[in-house]
């Protein structure tokens, strides 16, 4: 029986060692896969990039020039004819600096202001071929920042960049009220052109409607899949239709999946978790994500409440967290968050806020006093001994420090006792704290928020007067 038990012991060790060899082959393959799919996708780049060049002895722009006439038979005004000359300069502009080899592409912003549109028309799918021809010709460096605001984008244009940006370099990708003809056609060359670009790192798509939650889901598995990206913003995208969606299906993934972001604008969204707690399961567990907005959606008191109490696990990365404008968060949720960071009924409730978050919600917290609010540079460690400090400062004035303190820790009298040097101590050591970070922070100074360094002896005098001195006495042996 020993030998067998011996037998089979070498037998599972084996069989671990294989399935650990197997799951590096399969990583290993999965690797080459990827490899492989990039190597495709510039060889194909190459392919189509020979095949313009091979077409050209010398080039010129040659899109022909659009008169003013043409737009103002269709019953433009001068302010469209404008922004639409803009534009065509804008592409000769950008087309002829890429020609030369320029990739170092600021951007490419075009459109109107206060959320107008240019409007596609066949006669501009010239000057958008020079342009597609000449980001398919960019050279490795590869393109900084590429924005598309305010101007439609329809199926013959698609058509046109789609295969002039698989595979480019891109850092940054936006677009902007883009008015898609075909709203599938559009989700799916932006889902192209994500999947495509491994180096993205910035994708800010607003105000193009997705009304379907299979096309929401496609874009949102295609962000989820490149790994670079970490900034996103998806504002105003999902706000129902024709399948009147709840944008929070298609978001939660991004809160689900074990990717690390460093930005989430999900605004404007019609996201409505009911009960579900993605969100806050995500913020309690200290992620990277430093800034998080969730403003103009459905969100209700219950999701405020489990937000708020998620910041308690969340006090190092997340600066800041915008709730302005959700339909369905009263005073109770707004309350909720405010004590998340300002808690002034105890030392203790203090000293448990999150200290590095910043909220933003309606009434701009105007009840928080601006050292309250974890507003400013500083770290989170000092922004804490500032709130102690100044919660001590500000019952001084009243002189019920020693009021508060009897009835914060009269449960345990000898506990008690021993926290009374350690208060005395804490007093002066957030007091040097608070100054510190007062000298740090270029927007605040000593005189905003103390007048005088007087008051820390003012504190200690009430609290030596008051505070347990007879029962310390007693125990002085």
């Amino acid at each position: 029986m020993e030998d067998r038990l011996s037998h089979v012991d070498e037998l599972e060790k084996k069989y671990k060692r294989q399935e650990e060899e197997c799951s590096l082959l399969k990583a290993n393959c999965n690797e080459l896969k990827e490899k492989c799919t990039n190597l495709d996708t510039r060889c194909e780049s190459l392919q189509r990039s020979v095949q313009i060049l091979s077409k050209e002895s010398k080039w010129e722009y040659s899109a022909p020039y659009i008169p003013d006439s043409h737009w103002e038979n269709l019953g433009f005004d001068e302010d469209y004819i404008n922004q639409m000359q803009k534009f065509l300069a804008d592409i000769k502009r950008y087309t002829c600096r890429l020609r030369s080899g320029k990739c170092g592409l600021s951007a490419l912003d075009f459109g109107l202001d206060d959320e107008a549109l240019l409007q596609h028309d066949d006669i501009l799918l010239p000057h958008w071929k020079e342009l597609a021809n000449a980001l398919q010709l960019c050279n490795v460096d590869g393109i900084p920042e590429l924005s598309i605001t305010n101007i439609q984008l329809t199926t013959s244009v698609i058509d046109l960049l789609t295969p002039a940006l698989k595979g480019k370099q891109i850092d940054d990708f936006s677009l902007y009220n883009n008015d898609f003809e075909d709203t599938h056609k559009g989700i799916e060359f932006v889902a192209e052109c994500i999947k495509s670009n491994n180096e993205l790192e910035r994708f800010y798509l607003t105000s193009n409607q997705i009304d379907n939650m299979v096309y929401a889901h496609h874009l949102i598995e295609a962000i989820i899949n490149n790994p670079s990206i970490d900034d996103i913003r998806l504002e105003n995208c999902l706000r129902g239709g024709v399948f009147s969606i709840n944008g929070y299906e298609a978001v939660r993934p991004l809160f689900a999946s074990d990717r690390t972001w460093d930005r989430l604008d999900l605004e404007n969204n019609n996201i409505q978790t009911k009960g579900d707690t993605a969100i806050p399961d995500y913020i309690a567990s200290n992620p990277p994500l430093q800034s998080l907005l969730l403003s103009g959606n459905k969100l209700n008191d219950n999701d405020a409440i489990l937000i708020a109490s998620s910041l308690k696990g969340n006090n190092t990365n997340l600066k800041s967290l915008h709730m302005q404008n959700n339909t369905g968060i009263t005073d109770i949720g707004r309350n909720a968050l405010i004590k998340a960071i300002y808690d002034p009924t105890s030392l203790n409730s203090m000293s448990d806020c999150n200290h590095a978050c910043v909220i933003y919600i309606d009434g701009h917290m105007k009840n928080v006093p601006r050292w309250g609010s974890n507003e400013g540079a500083g770290k989170p460690q000092i922004k804490r001994s500032t709130k102690i400090y100044q919660l001590l400062f500000e019952r001084n004035k009243e002189g019920s420090n020693v009021q508060h303190l009897n009835a914060e820790f009269e449960d345990d009298e000898e506990d008690s006792l021993k926290l009374v040097p350690k208060v005395l101590e804490r007093v002066h050591l957030n007091y040097d704290s608070m100054i510190q970070n007062a000298e740090d922070d270029d927007s605040n100074s000593e005189e905003e928020i103390n007048p005088s360094p007087s008051y820390p002896l003012s504190i200690m005098f009430e609290v030596l007067r008051g505070w347990k001195m007879p029962e310390l006495y007693e125990k002085r042996s």
